[in-house]
């Protein structure tokens, strides 16, 4: 059964607000996802601790990563990839927190081809 985008992204914001539990969120990473290759990006961030879904942003940018993680002061480290608009929102909406480089996605995808999954990853 075909779905729409906007129905996936409306299912997994859904998840993400009946998740939260009000503890604050230590550790997060920051992944992009494609609404469709090469034309429209978003951004996924996930709670590293609870394994689990903590929002999904309709866009890929700095100004709403920012946006986001000043509206989180609690973040203390933000795993990411290399990307450069990612690094920028972090600085700038989480000057406190650790930005470390992971080569490991989110879902874990890239880490079980040449290691164990992200899971294993200890703070």
């Amino acid at each position: 059964m075909p779905v729409s985008d906007n129905a996936i992204l409306r299912q997994l914001k859904r998840y993400a607000s009946e998740r939260r539990d009000g503890a604050p969120r230590r550790a997060i990473a920051i992944d992009e996802w494609s609404w469709r290759k090469g034309f429209n990006y978003g951004t996924i961030i996930v709670d590293l601790e609870r394994r689990s879904v903590a929002d999904v942003l309709e866009t890929r940018s700095a100004k709403e990563t920012a946006d986001w993680l000043r509206h989180h002061p609690e973040i203390e480290i933000v795993s990411r990839d290399r990307c450069g608009l990612y690094a920028q929102g972090v600085r700038q909406g989480a000057p406190q927190a650790r930005q470390v480089r992971y080569p490991c996605t989110p879902a874990g995808n890239r880490c079980a081809i040449h290691q164990p999954p992200c899971r294993g990853v200890h703070w």
